[in-house]
C-alpha cells in the first residue's frame, strides 16, 4: 500500500513512525526469543504471552508515543522556520536601511558637487543654472544616466 492511497488523516498521524516503532518492537522480540529459545524457560513463556496475548494492549501506547514524537518534531520545525523568517526579515531590513543611508549620502555628495561646480550665487542664494552640462551632470553618474 502506498502512502498516497491512505486517507489524509492517517498519513498526517505519522503512519511511518508507527510502522517503524512496530518494526523495532518486532526486531527486539525476535532477538529476545532467540536468546531464550527453550519452551521450558520461564522468561520465554512471559515473552511469548506478552507478544501474542498482550500485543493489542501495547498498540495504543506505542501509537501515542509515536504521535507525540511526530508532533514534537513538527513543533521544532515550526520554531526553526519562524526563527529563519525572523533572521531573514531582520537582515533584509538592515540591508535596506544601509542601502537607503548609502543612497542618501551619494545623492547629497552628488548635489553638493553640482553646486560646487556649477552653482551661481545671486543675492546670497546659490542656484544651479539649467544648462545641458548641469543636466548631464545631475542625471548621470560617471557618464551613465540615472534613469
Amino acid at each position: 500500500m502506498d502512502v498516497s492511497e491512505l486517507p489524509k488523516e492517517l498519513s498526517d498521524r505519522g503512519v511511518w513512525w508507527q510502522v517503524a516503532g512496530f518494526g523495532m518492537v518486532a526486531v527486539a522480540s525476535l532477538g529476545i526469543l532467540q536468546e531464550f529459545s527453550g519452551p521450558e524457560s520461564r522468561s520465554y513463556q512471559y515473552l511469548e504471552t506478552a507478544t501474542k496475548d498482550l500485543y493489542w494492549a501495547f498498540v495504543a501506547p506505542l501509537a501515542g508515543l509515536f504521535e507525540g514524537i511526530r508532533k514534537m518534531f513538527e513543533k521544532a520545525s515550526e520554531i526553526r522556520a519562524a526563527y529563519r523568517h525572523k533572521i531573514v526579515t531582520n537582515a533584509t531590513e538592515k540591508g535596506l536601511r544601509r542601502g537607503r543611508q548609502e543612497g542618501r549620502r551619494q545623492y547629497s555628495d552628488h548635489i553638493r558637487e553640482a553646486y560646487e561646480r556649477f552653482g551661481v550665487e545671486r543675492d546670497g542664494v546659490v542656484t544651479l543654472p539649467r544648462t545641458p552640462e548641469v543636466e548631464q551632470f545631475l542625471f548621470s553618474s560617471d557618464g551613465k544616466p540615472y534613469y
